[in-house]
């Protein structure tokens, strides 16, 4: 689904009592099992419960929400098959998580903005329980891929077959010469320029508009990293390694750029807090300032109670 913040409630309306439902009775069952970790028979309970709901919610195309309820039955599955310990805290985490859906899925339906990554928290809880060591955040961003950069203001560089691919093959050298500068000191900056540089020669090359757009937002999230805009982690030099990976695919003839690929491309750019005019014009094309929520304080150990307090308004 093409996420974006302007959901189309109509679905979610429709399936939204029984999401309620199951995912009621799958916190149930699950705070017996917090309870007593040996009866095996409500965690099946509350796992075919949250099946149900996760269903539903792929109806609706809720990715963000849908990658978090497969999580917690991720989480539930390995303490049946025995690689999670079957704990009170397991339980209760599953319940939490369970809790954050709800609560979410209540917000969007009364006309909040669909920002998946208000269930971040929650998401990399269920990860780290299961021995996950690093969590991308991007895997709760869905910006709409559908949509294209603005038209250039200058004619593409157009180069006979041959030309193109040795000005490709020396580009791809020049970035992988400031990848690896980079990488030995992420301080000096001029490593990022030089690719950069490179980047900029081959997004200036592809005429379409659906062959450029990888390569125009690389340009935006180089400039975010020159201006340390953007942290330094495992996450984003991954990133700048599948880029070059993905010029190796342009030498070999394929144009096609891996959805994952671009998004989180993308998430670097929306949390970035400048980087320039590109960075800017990026966040705009793709309305990535409407998919990352604002920062607020903490509410989540108040969410049981303001949602008890919501169900007793509703049965006044």
């Amino acid at each position: 689904m093409a996420a974006t913040t302007d959901l189309d409630l109509g679905p979610l309306s429709w399936v939204k009592g029984e999401i309620d439902l199951a995912l009621g009775r799958a916190h149930e069952a699950l705070g017996k099992f917090a309870g007593d970790p040996d009866d095996s028979a409500q965690l099946k309970f509350a796992r075919t419960h949250l099946h149900q709901a996760h269903g539903a919610l792929s109806i609706v195309g809720l990715d963000g929400v849908t990658q978090v309820s497969e999580a917690i039955e991720l989480l539930l599955a390995g303490v049946e098959g025995g690689q999670v310990a079957a704990t009170p805290a397991v339980g209760e985490l599953a319940q939490r998580a369970i809790a954050a859906i709800r609560h979410y899925l209540d917000e969007v339906a009364s006309g909040m903005p669909n920002q998946p990554l208000k269930l971040l928290a929650a998401y990399r809880d269920l990860l780290a329980a299961r021995g996950a060591e690093r969590v991308a955040s991007s895997d709760l961003f869905f910006p709409d891929l559908s949509l294209r950069p603005p038209k250039r203001t200058e004619e593409p560089l157009e180069l006979p077959a041959g030309e193109a691919a040795r000005r490709l093959k020396v580009e791809r050298a020049r970035f992988e010469r400031g990848f690896l500068r980079w990488l030995r000191n992420a301080e000096d900056v001029s490593g990022v320029i030089e690719m950069r540089e490179a980047v900029a020669v081959i997004e200036a090359t592809q005429a379409l508009p659906a062959a450029r757009a990888f390569w125009w937002i690389t340009i935006a999230l180089l400039d975010a990293l020159v201006e340390r805009q953007v942290p330094v982690d495992f996450h984003v030099k991954k990133l700048c390694a599948r880029i070059d990976l993905q010029m190796r695919r342009l030498l070999e003839g394929s144009r096609t750029v891996a959805e994952r690929l671009v998004r989180d491309a993308l998430y670097f750019v929306a949390v970035a807090k400048g980087g320039g005019a590109q960075v800017q014009q990026v966040k705009e094309a793709y309305q990535l300032d409407a998919l990352v929520p604002a920062r607020t304080a903490d509410i989540e150990p108040l969410k049981p109670i303001l949602r008890a307090m919501r169900d007793s308004l509703a049965a006044a």
